[in-house]
Order: C-alpha cells, then sequence, then structure tokens
C-alpha cells in the first residue's frame, strides 16, 4: 500500500495558492456526539461576503485553488475539508450527512460566518443540500455541481456498493494510487494538471481517510438520502444554479434536462448551465470554464461585483 509521509499545517499557517495567500485553521466546534475537529483555509477580506467551498470525493480544499485565487479579490473565501478529508477530524461518531451538515453550520456559527454564497461538488453537495435545506436564511445563492436530483438509476452509480464494502471500502481510500487508477483517472475525459493530481493524491494520504471516509457510505445509501433531500430543495427559495458536466458517465444529461422531468423545477429559484465537454470532476477538467459559470452566477444573484473585471477567467 503506498503511504506519503503527509506534514500537516498549523493554525494561522499561510501559503500562497497563484497570487493568493491563503490562511490555514484548525477550529473545534460542536459536533452530534462529540466536538468536530475542522481544518479549513480563508483568503480574501475577513469582513467581506463569505464564499463557502464544499469539495467532493475524493477531494480537499485543493480542489477549489483556481477559484480561491480568483474569488479571494471580492469575497471572505471559506474552503473546508470535510469531515473525514484532508486534515478534518476523522474518529468515529455520527457520520448521517445530515448530521455532518449540522456540524459545519456549528463550525460557521463559531467562526462568526452568517449568510453564505455556496459552491459545492459532489458529495460536498450532499452537505450543501442539506445545509441549504434546513437553513435557508443561510445561503445568498447556491451553485450545486455534480449531484442528482430526482432522477437517479442504480446502474450508474454502482459504486456506492464497494465504497461502503467494510473491505474493499477501507483499501480503495487507503491507497491513493488505487482509488486513482481505478476510480478517479477512469472517469476523467480531459487531461488534468498533473501537479493538480499529485496535490490531491498527497491529500488523500492523510492517515485516518480511509476508515472515516467509508462510514458517509456505510450511514446510508445512495438512493435513500437522495430521496432524503429530495424533499428539502422546495425550501431553497434563493437562487440556485445546477452546473453540470455534459460527459460525466454516471450523471447523464437526462438526469437535469429531461422535458417532462427538468432538475431546475425542483426548486423554486433555479437555473441548469452546462460544462461543456467536462466528466464528473468539473473544477479539475475545467476550471476556467467552471470559474466563468460561477463567476457569472453570482454577479447576477449578489450584491458583489468582482474587483479588477479585466482579469476574467
Amino acid at each position: 500500500m503506498t503511504r506519503r509521509e503527509t506534514v500537516p499545517n498549523f493554525d494561522g499557517e499561510q501559503q500562497l495558492v497563484g497570487s493568493v495567500q491563503v490562511t490555514h485553521h484548525f477550529d473545534e466546534a460542536q459536533g452530534s456526539v462529540a466536538p468536530v475537529r475542522w481544518h479549513y483555509v480563508t483568503a480574501g477580506d475577513p469582513g467581506g461576503e463569505s464564499l463557502l467551498l464544499l469539495h467532493g470525493n475524493p477531494e480537499s480544499w485543493r480542489s477549489w485553488e483556481p477559484q480561491i485565487e480568483y474569488f479571494a479579490n471580492s469575497y471572505r473565501v471559506i474552503a473546508v475539508d470535510l469531515k473525514g478529508y484532508g486534515q478534518s477530524d476523522k474518529r468515529p461518531g455520527d457520520w448521517r450527512w445530515e448530521s455532518c451538515a449540522e456540524e459545519l453550520r456549528a463550525l460557521l456559527d463559531q467562526i462568526g460566518v452568517g449568510t453564505v454564497a455556496i459552491v459545492s461538488h459532489d458529495r460536498g453537495t450532499v452537505l450543501a443540500d442539506y445545509f441549504g435545506g434546513n437553513h435557508p436564511d443561510r445561503v445568498r445563492c447556491y451553485v450545486r455541481m455534480q449531484q442528482v436530483c430526482h432522477i437517479w438509476r442504480a446502474e450508474y452509480s454502482w459504486q456506492a456498493n464497494y465504497f461502503a464494502d467494510p473491505l474493499f471500502g477501507p483499501y480503495l481510500f487507503g491507497d491513493p494510487d488505487v482509488y486513482f487508477d481505478f476510480r478517479l483517472k477512469a472517469m476523467l475525459k480531459n487531461d488534468v494538471d498533473p501537479v493538480r493530481l499529485e496535490t490531491l493524491r498527497y491529500e488523500m494520504s492523510y492517515p485516518g481517510i480511509a476508515d472515516a471516509v467509508t462510514r458517509y457510505y456505510q450511514s446510508s445509501t445512495f438512493e435513500k438520502e437522495r430521496l432524503d433531500r429530495v424533499r428539502l430543495f422546495p425550501h431553497m427559495a434563493f437562487p440556485v444554479l445546477l452546473l453540470q458536466g455534459n460527459q460525466d458517465d454516471g450523471q447523464p444529461t437526462y438526469y437535469f434536462d429531461h422535458p417532462k422531468l427538468p432538475a431546475a423545477a425542483c426548486f423554486p429559484a433555479a437555473e441548469l448551465a452546462w460544462v461543456d465537454g467536462a466528466g464528473h470532476y468539473t473544477n479539475l477538467e475545467k476550471p476556467e470554464a467552471v470559474t466563468e459559470a460561477i463567476a457569472k452566477f453570482l454577479v447576477a444573484n449578489d450584491a458583489v461585483q468582482p474587483q479588477g473585471a479585466e482579469r476574467q477567467p
């Protein structure tokens, strides 16, 4: 099994992401069973509007580096390692998605963040759905990436079975080389900067990820938690952008643009946009197009106007 030696960051440590300086934070906030220790980075104006970035599986805060660099000009950017990933808490506890969303809310409360604009991807979107559906007063607007809504077919999401498997799940998540070769690289529809891939491979090497991430999938099934989230969509009266790669084999386009069952109709105020030519890992495969779509949506639905308009993605 490949195990890279990871060097954790420390609270207050600063790091350059492109031309922008981010600050690492470690905060312990109330959890449903025990306090949860979160790792997250911030960039931009500490007093500005908050933009919350929630990554997917098997990523970390670093999957958002292009967006952090761009949006730090006009927002207080907060990019979180989801519980179980990167340098956030991996101890046993309550790993149901709705409970984890409440734990994330407790973190935001503790660090003084009220309302947020949310950008999420993949399983980060599951967390965001619960947060936004249960606390719509806390969300200004929401960019919702690569997560099913009301249409789902099990044959396209067969990975749920081996993610939850008590033997294969920890093996898969415990060896970054196995996950990258068996799962992530097989899903890419475009070349990705090798440096970015190696960064994410490194982020998967923190001890404890194998057991922690598997707990999510053992807490429920894809279908049960999808049905549970569907009930919350009508609560989301804030603007929602469904931003999808149109080459994602696990989430075919008809999931979202079916003429009789359009996904946008699940929400009070949603629109659908495609990242053309992108597979599931949209923000890795097409970072410029993703940033451009997010920026356009935020400008249309938020009072904050990006500074330095000449530096469009």
